[in-house]
């Protein structure tokens, strides 16, 4: 068997893996973020807990902000952009263990003909849908990013409830660009 499988079935099961997390901001520094009936959480340290209705009302310390239209409209966008990350981070998650399985799939097959490179082609042929998909979260989490900055920018009490930072944002797009290819 070809002595280079084991290196190269570590390293794209490890890939499958990673992209399979998607993005959460459970364990940030600054805070983090849920999603509990149709309202977003904020949990940030020194401050209270706040968050953003479905409709658009923002809450901090369980009470209600006072909005203008424009206003709730940005918190509406903001909760609609949480949504969003969400869905497409389980979309990149599926898409990692999707790939994670074929690839596995790949290495009975590679044993049995003493082939590696059907795990490179399988791992090949599945990192294009794989990488999409990261990039698409990745345009997601910087519209959070926008949407956030605009709710601070007009909303001030907002301003500690930025969750997401520029570093998160430009850390997934250069990981989408570098992490998600298997080289030929």
């Amino acid at each position: 068997m070809n002595r280079r499988l084991p290196v190269l079935l570590t390293a794209v099961l490890t890939l499958a893996a990673l992209a399979s997390c998607g993005y959460t901001n459970d364990n940030a520094s600054h805070g983090s973020l849920s999603i509990r009936g149709n309202a977003v959480h904020i949990s940030v340290r020194d401050a209270p807990p706040a968050s953003i209705q479905s409709d658009g009302n923002l809450l901090i310390g369980g009470r209600a902000v006072t909005q203008n239209a424009a206003e709730r409209a940005l918190a509406r966008r903001y909760y609609q952009d949480v949504l969003g990350v969400t869905a497409a981070g389980r979309a990149s998650g599926e898409a990692g263990a999707k790939l994670g399985g074929e690839v596995l799939g790949s290495i009975f097959s590679a044993l049995w003909n003493d082939d590696s490179s059907i795990i490179k082609r399988t791992a090949n042929s599945g990192a294009a849908g794989l990488k999409a998909h990261v990039e698409a979260l990745c345009a997601r989490l910087q519209a959070l990013d926008a949407a956030q900055n605009a709710l601070a920018a007009r909303q001030p009490a907002f301003m500690p409830y930025r969750v997401v930072r520029h570093k998160d944002v430009t850390g997934c797009l250069k990981g989408a660009a570098s992490q998600v290819t298997v080289t030929p």
